[in-house]
């Protein structure tokens, strides 16, 4: 028992730091389609690092992470995002929230390769906005928009929302 525990405890340990540890990749040329597909892996890489790393963590490196990954998202053919103010009403307190909205739509058509799916990508966008949002709270501005949202998932009705307004 004592030998299971210590190597889940490691393994935790060790995707926490690999998580902590993501760097933006140097020297990056991102000019052809096949160039946007051979960072994928650090587009991701660099998602959870957003998504997981405290908003008041780090903020040269958040804003280099950001700008990588939108350098990426404004030039890949593989993902298309579409900001509807429907579904993205929390942008002026927290402009935050938008970036990491769009850090969960690209994470889920990659991972999927579902990219067409409006419906699953502003879910999975709100979802990441929600966690984000309630694991920072205490340092963003608070937004009725994104408690709404809380309170549709927790009543589960943020999916019929999402449905009707996508």
């Amino acid at each position: 028992m004592k030998k299971l525990f210590s190597i889940i405890f490691f393994s935790i340990l060790t995707f926490s730091l690999v998580a902590q540890e993501f760097e933006v990749p140097k020297n990056c040329v991102m000019t052809k389609v096949e160039d946007y597909a051979k960072y994928e892996g650090d587009v991701l890489k660099g998602i959870d690092w957003l998504l997981n790393t405290p908003v008041q963590t780090k903020p040269e490196k958040r804003k280099d992470v950001n700008g990588f990954f939108m350098t990426w998202l404004t030039g890949t053919p593989t993902v298309s995002i579409e900001i509807k103010s429907e579904i993205v009403s929390f942008m002026k307190p927290n402009s935050e929230l938008l970036m990491i909205f769009m850090c969960g739509w690209t994470k889920y058509a990659i991972e999927s390769k579902d990219s067409k799916n409006k419906i699953m990508g502003n879910q999975k966008g709100i979802e990441a906005v929600i966690d984000f949002y309630q694991k920072n709270k205490e340092y963003l501005k608070k937004d009725i928009n994104v408690e709404k949202y809380i309170k549709m998932k927790e009543d589960g009705k943020l999916e019929d929302y999402i449905s009707k307004n996508s």
